[in-house]
């Protein structure tokens, strides 16, 4: 962090450059999950200060020592699958199970009335909207062994991924098996169980719980909150009550985040889809694959990401003000700490806005998609983080950067981020607020402490 002070040099300035341009690849190391730290040269006008961006987990010692995250298969569209062929003269000692026609018709009406909510399903073919209903409703009953009206295994395992997309409340479900009753070469009729991890007594207590989370989550949302209040709210509160813990319990559904308050990708993604989907928030899940070998990227990976290599991840697509955005809660949660020179705890910076509400072009290099169903495109940055709260700047404009600070200065912000919208601003915005110091002019300090990020034309300011 640079330590700007209204006597410093124009030369001091100058001699520290190279040093603050190593500490931009680092941070931002960091806003990708990862770790590093290093220390900034001192000056007679500077206070010592070193920058420290820690890891969003807690791994073991070589984990640590090496600042890597060790990141297990995050991968949403993996599951568990088996097929056992069956000959007609065993059924009896394999008899199915018919699924109750008010199951069906009660689940038809309820994905009917909420088609919007459920992406997934409503980008099927008729054919493939039938196997999804049956698959729901069997899953949503914990039942196994059920005869279903589709004979196609491609078809029902596209639904059964469908299913799982559009339902974070589907906690207890990593596969499924089929059966298939074969006279001779002929396919007679195939047979569906869903492969749980809980019992049916189990789920519905732990039905209770996700249900009083998520509960208790909406009732901190500021009432009269529009849709980019609200989906800022989750995204904050998913990050502040959540560290990212690769080997933590149930870390590929909703209970990491519920009962632990430690997950990865697919605990931070469906809690996201679930909450947002019971405010009224169109929220839905992107599998995918990003930078890094298992989705979270090293400096070196990301310098250079089309030669990295790659790992699974998932991320969020929600609908904002009518607009689709991309949100991707897990690279939000990543902690910036900052220490003095004497190694006590400086200030520690938790949400990270970059992929808060950005379009496709703003992931193409670090996140390809690889969706179950062909997504909405996100082609707006209208209702990005730094748009929205008037960080975004095109020009230099005094009035909006006296807003800027205001503003932060009135929500007790410990800090601000100026994001401009090119290079040519970025030096314009660092001449006018350095250079020429006209920082002190909206911070009314003598002492500023800023932190540049070149590469993403942004600078961050301790207030």
């Amino acid at each position: 962090m640079r330590d700007w002070n209204l006597k410093s040099s124009r030369e001091t300035r100058r001699a520290n450059k190279i040093a603050y341009v190593i500490i931009t690849a680092l941070i931002f190391q960091n806003l990708c999950g990862c770790g590093a730290s290093t220390l900034i040269p001192d000056d007679d006008d500077s206070e010592l200060t070193i920058l420290s961006a820690s890891p969003v987990s807690d791994d073991d010692d070589d984990d640590k020592q090496s600042n890597s995250i060790k990141v297990i298969d995050i991968n949403g569209d993996v599951h568990e699958t088996s097929v056992s062929v069956i000959e007609e003269s065993e059924e009896e000692d394999n008899q199915s199970s018919a699924l109750p026609a008010v199951n069906l018709a009660q689940v038809a009406q309820n994905l009917t009335v909420a088609n919007d909510q459920y992406f997934a399903y409503g980008e099927l073919t008729e054919s493939c909207k039938n196997c999804y209903r049956e698959i729901y409703a069997i899953l949503v009953d914990v039942l196994d062994h059920v005869e279903l009206s589709s004979k196609d295994p491609d078809e029902i395992d596209l639904a059964f991924r469908a299913v799982m997309v559009d339902h974070p409340e589907i906690f207890y479900v990593k596969g499924y098996s089929i059966g298939k009753y074969m006279s001779g070469n002929v396919l007679k009729r195939i047979v569906f169980s869903g492969t749980y991890t809980l019992s049916k007594e189990e789920v519905e207590k732990k039905r209770i719980e996700v249900d009083s989370y998520v509960e208790r989550c909406i009732s901190g949302c500021p009432s009269g909150a529009g849709d980019y209040e609200k989906i800022k709210y989750v995204y904050e509160y998913l990050i502040n009550n959540n560290e990212y813990v690769p080997d933590s319990e149930n870390n590929q559904n909703v209970l990491s985040v519920v009962e632990n308050g430690e997950t990865v990708c697919q605990g931070y993604t469906k809690a996201m889809q679930l909450i947002l989907n019971r405010m009224g928030v169109f929220c839905t899940l992107v599998n995918g694959k990003a930078c890094g070998r298992n989705g979270v990227p090293s400096a070196g990976e990301l310098s250079d990401a089309a030669n990295a290599e790659w790992g699974g991840h998932v991320w969020n697509i929600v609908r904002c003000n009518g607009v689709f955005y991309n949100v991707d809660v897990t690279w939000g949660d990543a902690v910036i700490t900052l220490q003095s020179n004497d190694g006590t705890l400086s200030r520690d910076i938790r949400v990270n806005y970059e992929f808060f509400l950005v379009d496709d072009a703003s992931l193409d290099e670090t996140h390809d998609p690889e969706p179950v169903v062909k997504m909405p495109r996100c082609n707006s940055m209208e209702d990005s983080y730094y748009r929205h709260e008037g960080l975004y700047f095109t020009g230099i404009d005094i009035d909006q950067f006296r807003r800027a600070f205001e503003s932060a200065y009135a929500s007790g912000e410990e800090y601000i981020f100026l994001k401009a919208d090119n290079p040519e601003v970025f030096s314009a915005m660092e001449k006018h607020l350095f250079n020429d110091q006209r920082i002190f002019d909206y911070m009314g300090k003598t002492n500023v402490k800023y932190v540049e990020f070149p590469d993403r034309n942004l600078i961050m300011i301790s207030l």
